[in-house]
Protein backbone atom coordinates (compact mmCIF):
# COMPACT_ATOMS: atom_id res chain seq x y z
CA UNK A 1 0.00 0.00 0.00
CA UNK A 2 1.36 3.21 -0.72
CA UNK A 3 1.89 6.47 1.61
CA UNK A 4 1.59 10.24 1.53
CA UNK A 5 2.89 12.63 3.70
CA UNK A 6 1.71 15.41 5.78
CA UNK A 7 4.55 16.98 7.78
CA UNK A 8 5.58 14.12 10.36
CA UNK A 9 2.51 12.25 9.09
CA UNK A 10 1.98 9.29 6.72
CA UNK A 11 -1.15 8.60 5.21
CA UNK A 12 -2.20 5.26 3.38
CA UNK A 13 -4.41 5.01 0.39
CA UNK A 14 -5.19 2.36 -2.31
CA UNK A 15 -5.42 3.64 -6.02
CA UNK A 16 -7.95 1.62 -8.25
CA UNK A 17 -9.31 1.77 -11.74
CA UNK A 18 -7.90 2.84 -14.87
CA UNK A 19 -4.21 4.54 -14.56
CA UNK A 20 -5.90 7.08 -17.01
CA UNK A 21 -9.07 7.48 -15.17
CA UNK A 22 -10.58 10.78 -14.31
CA UNK A 23 -9.49 10.83 -9.92
CA UNK A 24 -11.73 10.55 -7.69
CA UNK A 25 -10.70 10.99 -4.02
CA UNK A 26 -12.99 9.55 -1.85
CA UNK A 27 -13.16 10.46 1.74
CA UNK A 28 -15.20 8.47 4.50
CA UNK A 29 -16.52 9.16 8.01
CA UNK A 30 -16.36 8.58 11.26
CA UNK A 31 -13.75 5.83 12.41
CA UNK A 32 -13.89 4.51 9.08
CA UNK A 33 -10.79 4.05 6.43
CA UNK A 34 -10.67 3.45 2.83
CA UNK A 35 -11.89 -0.11 3.17
CA UNK A 36 -15.00 1.57 4.28
CA UNK A 37 -16.01 2.59 0.34
CA UNK A 38 -16.44 -1.15 -0.67
CA UNK A 39 -19.59 -0.69 -1.44
CA UNK A 40 -18.94 2.29 -3.64
CA UNK A 41 -15.67 1.60 -4.87
CA UNK A 42 -16.45 -1.05 -7.93
CA UNK A 43 -18.99 1.75 -9.54
CA UNK A 44 -16.22 4.53 -9.23
CA UNK A 45 -13.32 2.51 -10.03
CA UNK A 46 -15.17 1.00 -13.43
CA UNK A 47 -13.80 4.06 -15.32
CA UNK A 48 -12.56 6.51 -13.16
CA UNK A 49 -9.02 6.24 -11.15
CA UNK A 50 -9.85 6.17 -7.18
CA UNK A 51 -7.88 7.45 -4.98
CA UNK A 52 -9.44 6.01 -1.14
CA UNK A 53 -7.65 7.54 1.79
CA UNK A 54 -7.44 5.92 5.57
CA UNK A 55 -7.81 8.91 7.09
CA UNK A 56 -5.70 10.18 9.95
CA UNK A 57 -5.36 7.52 12.50
CA UNK A 58 -7.75 4.81 10.62
CA UNK A 59 -6.49 1.90 8.42
CA UNK A 60 -2.56 1.63 7.69
CA UNK A 61 -2.40 5.38 8.22
CA UNK A 62 -0.44 6.80 11.32
CA UNK A 63 -2.62 7.25 14.39
CA UNK A 64 -3.61 10.37 16.11
CA UNK A 65 -1.49 12.10 18.64
CA UNK A 66 -3.46 14.85 19.92
CA UNK A 67 -6.90 16.89 18.90
CA UNK A 68 -7.16 17.37 15.08
CA UNK A 69 -9.09 19.76 12.93
CA UNK A 70 -11.34 19.08 9.81
CA UNK A 71 -8.23 21.26 7.97
CA UNK A 72 -5.40 18.76 9.20
CA UNK A 73 -7.03 15.65 7.46
CA UNK A 74 -7.90 18.27 4.57
CA UNK A 75 -4.20 18.76 4.52
CA UNK A 76 -3.79 15.09 4.26
CA UNK A 77 -5.57 14.49 1.26
CA UNK A 78 -3.72 16.76 -0.60
CA UNK A 79 -1.18 14.99 0.40
CA UNK A 80 -2.35 11.99 -1.14
CA UNK A 81 -2.74 13.79 -4.43
CA UNK A 82 0.64 14.65 -4.35
CA UNK A 83 1.99 11.63 -3.96
CA UNK A 84 -0.35 10.19 -6.32
CA UNK A 85 0.89 12.61 -8.65
CA UNK A 86 -2.51 13.84 -9.13
CA UNK A 87 -3.14 18.00 -10.09
CA UNK A 88 -7.07 17.98 -9.36
CA UNK A 89 -9.38 15.78 -8.57
CA UNK A 90 -12.92 14.94 -8.30
CA UNK A 91 -14.16 14.89 -4.05
CA UNK A 92 -16.53 12.52 -2.77
CA UNK A 93 -17.03 12.90 0.67
CA UNK A 94 -19.60 11.02 3.33
CA UNK A 95 -20.87 12.15 6.50
CA UNK A 96 -17.78 13.43 7.95
CA UNK A 97 -16.07 13.27 5.02
CA UNK A 98 -18.12 15.67 3.28
CA UNK A 99 -16.78 17.88 6.10
CA UNK A 100 -13.31 17.46 4.95
CA UNK A 101 -14.39 18.30 1.32
CA UNK A 102 -15.75 21.21 2.10
CA UNK A 103 -12.41 22.26 3.74
CA UNK A 104 -10.47 20.70 0.68
CA UNK A 105 -12.61 23.18 -1.65
CA UNK A 106 -12.27 25.99 0.03
CA UNK A 107 -8.56 25.93 1.37
CA UNK A 108 -7.21 23.83 -1.83
CA UNK A 109 -9.40 25.19 -4.39
CA UNK A 110 -6.89 24.70 -7.32
CA UNK A 111 -6.93 20.92 -6.62
CA UNK A 112 -10.82 20.07 -6.69
CA UNK A 113 -12.23 19.51 -10.09
CA UNK A 114 -15.68 19.04 -8.82
CA UNK A 115 -17.27 18.05 -5.26
CA UNK A 116 -19.62 15.25 -3.87
CA UNK A 117 -20.89 16.43 -0.60
CA UNK A 118 -22.99 13.46 0.80
CA UNK A 119 -25.24 13.14 3.86
CA UNK A 120 -23.01 15.93 5.65
CA UNK A 121 -22.92 19.58 7.08
CA UNK A 122 -21.64 22.60 6.85
CA UNK A 123 -21.41 23.15 10.45
CA UNK A 124 -22.65 25.49 13.33
CA UNK A 125 -25.75 25.16 14.67
CA UNK A 126 -27.05 21.50 13.50
CA UNK A 127 -27.21 20.26 17.28
CA UNK A 128 -25.08 17.88 18.98
CA UNK A 129 -25.31 14.19 17.84
CA UNK A 130 -27.60 11.88 18.82
CA UNK A 131 -27.21 10.12 22.35
CA UNK A 132 -27.24 6.97 20.16
CA UNK A 133 -23.99 7.89 18.30
CA UNK A 134 -22.35 9.53 21.30
CA UNK A 135 -22.59 6.46 23.73
CA UNK A 136 -21.73 4.06 20.57
CA UNK A 137 -18.80 6.26 20.55
CA UNK A 138 -17.68 5.94 23.84
CA UNK A 139 -18.44 2.27 24.13
CA UNK A 140 -17.17 1.24 20.60
CA UNK A 141 -13.69 0.79 21.80
CA UNK A 142 -14.62 -1.21 24.94
CA UNK A 143 -16.79 -3.62 24.01
CA UNK A 144 -16.30 -3.66 20.37
CA UNK A 145 -18.64 -2.75 17.41
CA UNK A 146 -20.80 -5.68 17.00
CA UNK A 147 -22.20 -5.00 20.86
CA UNK A 148 -22.86 -1.66 19.80
CA UNK A 149 -24.70 -2.04 16.89
CA UNK A 150 -28.33 -1.90 17.66
CA UNK A 151 -27.70 1.72 19.39
CA UNK A 152 -26.53 3.20 16.19
CA UNK A 153 -28.31 0.59 13.12
CA UNK A 154 -31.34 2.76 13.81
CA UNK A 155 -30.24 6.10 13.51
CA UNK A 156 -27.67 4.85 10.40
CA UNK A 157 -30.20 2.75 7.92
CA UNK A 158 -33.55 3.34 6.52
CA UNK A 159 -36.26 1.63 8.36
CA UNK A 160 -37.02 -0.69 5.28
CA UNK A 161 -33.17 -1.38 5.70
CA UNK A 162 -33.89 -2.51 9.04
CA UNK A 163 -36.74 -4.43 8.25
CA UNK A 164 -35.61 -6.32 5.22
CA UNK A 165 -32.26 -6.19 4.14
CA UNK A 166 -31.09 -9.02 7.30
CA UNK A 167 -27.90 -9.99 4.58
CA UNK A 168 -27.07 -6.73 3.64
CA UNK A 169 -26.70 -5.17 7.52
CA UNK A 170 -24.44 -7.90 8.32
CA UNK A 171 -22.32 -7.76 5.63
CA UNK A 172 -22.14 -3.96 6.79
CA UNK A 173 -21.61 -4.91 10.66
CA UNK A 174 -18.76 -7.46 9.38
CA UNK A 175 -16.73 -4.94 7.61
CA UNK A 176 -17.09 -2.61 10.78
CA UNK A 177 -15.81 -5.25 12.89
CA UNK A 178 -13.13 -5.72 10.59
CA UNK A 179 -12.61 -2.09 10.39
CA UNK A 180 -11.81 -1.79 13.82
CA UNK A 181 -10.75 2.21 15.07
CA UNK A 182 -9.04 3.00 18.18
CA UNK A 183 -10.98 5.02 20.84
CA UNK A 184 -8.39 8.17 20.03
CA UNK A 185 -9.08 8.13 16.53
CA UNK A 186 -12.73 8.56 17.08
CA UNK A 187 -12.73 10.94 20.20
CA UNK A 188 -10.44 13.34 18.09
CA UNK A 189 -12.33 13.32 14.53
CA UNK A 190 -15.26 13.83 17.08
CA UNK A 191 -13.90 16.71 18.06
CA UNK A 192 -13.05 17.92 14.85
CA UNK A 193 -17.08 17.08 14.08
CA UNK A 194 -17.71 19.43 16.85
CA UNK A 195 -15.40 22.66 15.42
CA UNK A 196 -16.69 22.15 12.14
CA UNK A 197 -18.24 25.67 10.77
CA UNK A 198 -18.19 26.79 7.28
CA UNK A 199 -21.36 28.26 7.33
CA UNK A 200 -19.91 32.29 5.90
CA UNK A 201 -17.69 30.56 3.52
CA UNK A 202 -19.90 28.44 1.33
CA UNK A 203 -20.31 31.11 -1.23
CA UNK A 204 -16.40 30.70 -2.23
CA UNK A 205 -16.94 27.51 -3.67
CA UNK A 206 -18.59 29.09 -6.48
CA UNK A 207 -17.66 27.77 -9.91
CA UNK A 208 -17.05 24.09 -8.34
CA UNK A 209 -19.46 21.98 -9.82
CA UNK A 210 -21.11 20.61 -6.68
CA UNK A 211 -23.62 17.69 -6.04
CA UNK A 212 -25.16 17.57 -2.23
CA UNK A 213 -26.34 14.37 -1.72
CA UNK A 214 -28.44 13.20 1.35
CA UNK A 215 -31.05 10.35 2.03
CA UNK A 216 -34.41 11.76 2.23
CA UNK A 217 -34.79 9.71 5.60
CA UNK A 218 -31.25 10.63 7.38
CA UNK A 219 -31.97 10.55 10.82
CA UNK A 220 -28.55 11.19 11.95
CA UNK A 221 -27.78 14.11 9.63
CA UNK A 222 -31.68 15.37 8.45
CA UNK A 223 -32.14 16.65 4.98
CA UNK A 224 -32.01 20.26 5.92
CA UNK A 225 -28.33 19.84 6.46
CA UNK A 226 -28.06 18.93 2.74
CA UNK A 227 -30.64 22.02 1.73
CA UNK A 228 -28.49 24.35 3.41
CA UNK A 229 -25.00 23.43 2.05
CA UNK A 230 -27.21 23.84 -2.18
CA UNK A 231 -28.68 26.52 -0.86
CA UNK A 232 -25.42 28.42 0.04
CA UNK A 233 -23.39 27.09 -2.28
CA UNK A 234 -23.52 28.83 -5.66
CA UNK A 235 -24.68 26.85 -8.41
CA UNK A 236 -25.03 23.83 -6.19
CA UNK A 237 -26.94 20.87 -7.37
CA UNK A 238 -29.24 18.79 -4.59
CA UNK A 239 -30.31 15.10 -4.59
CA UNK A 240 -32.92 13.98 -2.39
CA UNK A 241 -32.60 9.61 -2.45
CA UNK A 242 -36.35 8.80 -1.55
CA UNK A 243 -35.89 6.33 1.49
CA UNK A 244 -32.55 6.62 2.18
CA UNK A 245 -30.82 7.05 5.65
CA UNK A 246 -27.10 8.03 6.28
CA UNK A 247 -25.45 5.23 4.82
CA UNK A 248 -27.11 5.59 1.71
CA UNK A 249 -25.08 3.17 0.11
CA UNK A 250 -26.34 0.53 1.39
CA UNK A 251 -29.85 1.24 1.91
CA UNK A 252 -30.02 2.44 -2.28
CA UNK A 253 -26.82 1.47 -3.69
CA UNK A 254 -27.79 1.80 -7.26
CA UNK A 255 -29.48 5.19 -7.03
CA UNK A 256 -26.56 6.75 -5.23
CA UNK A 257 -23.72 5.03 -7.52
CA UNK A 258 -25.29 6.69 -10.78
CA UNK A 259 -25.94 9.90 -9.07
CA UNK A 260 -22.16 10.26 -9.14
CA UNK A 261 -21.72 9.09 -11.62
CA UNK A 262 -24.01 11.26 -13.53
CA UNK A 263 -21.74 13.98 -11.61
CA UNK A 264 -18.45 13.13 -12.68
CA UNK A 265 -19.15 12.70 -16.06
CA UNK A 266 -20.82 15.94 -16.79
CA UNK A 267 -18.49 17.65 -14.32
CA UNK A 268 -15.38 16.21 -16.33
CA UNK A 269 -17.56 17.09 -19.76
CA UNK A 270 -17.58 20.75 -18.11
CA UNK A 271 -21.83 20.41 -18.58
CA UNK A 272 -24.07 20.61 -15.67
CA UNK A 273 -26.13 17.60 -15.43
CA UNK A 274 -29.72 17.41 -15.90
CA UNK A 275 -32.26 17.25 -13.42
Amino acid sequence: MPFARNGAVEIAYRAVGPSGGEPVLLIMGLGGSGRMWWRLEPHVAGEHRALLIDNRGTGDSDRIRGPISMADLAADAVAVLDAAGVERAHVVGVSMGGMVAQHIGLDHRQRVRSLVLACTTAGGRSGPPPWRLLLSTALRPVVGPGRTWGLVAPILYAPATLRDQRARLREDLDRRIADATPSATLYAQMGAIRGHDVRARLSELEGIPTLVLHGAADALVPPAAGRYLAERIPGARLRLIPGAGHVMTTDAEEEVAGAILEHLRAATAGAAPVG
